[in-house]
């Protein structure tokens, strides 16, 4: 059990300690009170926020590997321009990747969908919407979200996915028993460029990637802005990560070998 999770179960067992002996002998004192919940509170919204913590659930974030291998992975696509732009990289370069799809823009445009799968590259699913309040839905609803995504996806490529990164990246607990109940993989990353924010630089975006590089890195891009409402970067920022990654000694697997790993 990954530690930031067994320091969720000590807190609540504590929690639970402290209010038990306020009901039945002294009260804490209320600063305490306030600090012990302030705690718990930080602590869930770390969890939420920070995926790679593995507070809620099992996220595969990293390889578990010492081998230098990184994964490509490119969130909130298809789209008819900017992602096949991103296709005529890697196809130039020989490297794969997994592109997490977004349900309604598949069903918008399966061609692409179809394209990246027929470019040799692996798909997962990033929710039907992208709601941004998706952590927050209850888990029914999200089970449902995955479904429907899955089977969008599914009607396109011929592939039923079982990879998940959920809108913004956030697991919550109900993200979490809603991916369990759809038997989905949970994926995160260890390095973001930030390319998804119109305000990010080429640079600034290569950069912080280069500085994720080490064995079992699983790097996030995107091939399409969130709304479609601004021309991603990505195409102009891979020739610069994959320069660095050939530099340094790397090689671009696919993401399931990660997984393939991780079961042993």
């Amino acid at each position: 059990m990954p530690p930031a999770r067994i320091a969720l179960w000590v807190m609540t067992l504590g929690g639970i300690a402290l209010m038990l002996r306020s009901l039945f002998g002294e009260p804490i004192p209320l600063p305490y009170a306030l600090a012990a919940f302030l705690a718990y509170t930080l602590w869930i919204g770390l969890g939420v926020v920070l995926p790679q913590l593995e507070v809620f659930g099992d996220v595969l974030w990293r390889g578990d590997t010492e081998a230098k291998e990184v994964a490509l992975t490119f969130d909130d696509g298809p789209h008819p321009e900017h992602t096949r732009r991103v296709l005529e990289v890697l196809k130039a370069r020989s490297v794969p990747a997994t592109f997490f799809l977004v349900g309604n823009k598949v069903a918008a445009h399966p061609e692409v969908a179809r394209a990246i799968v027929d470019a040799g590259h692996a798909v997962g699913l990033h929710s039907y919407h992208h709601d941004r309040l998706y952590a927050l839905r209850s888990p029914a609803r999200i089970t449902e979200d995955i479904a429907r995504a899955q089977r969008e996806v599914e009607a396109a490529t011929g592939q039923r996915v079982s990879l998940f990164r959920p809108p913004i990246g956030y697991v919550s607990p109900r993200v979490a028993a809603g991916a369990q109940r759809a038997q989905v993989t949970l994926v995160a990353w260890s390095a973001k460029g930030r390319d998804g924010l119109r305000r990010t630089t080429v640079e600034e975006a290569a950069q912080r990637l280069i500085r994720g590089l080490e064995p079992g890195a699983i790097l996030l891009l995107h091939d399409a802005a969130e709304r479609d409402d601004f021309e991603p970067i990505a195409p102009e920022v891979l020739p610069q990560l994959l320069d660095a990654i050939d530099a340094q000694g790397y090689r671009v697997v696919p993401l399931e070998r990660f997984l393939e790993v991780d079961e042993g």
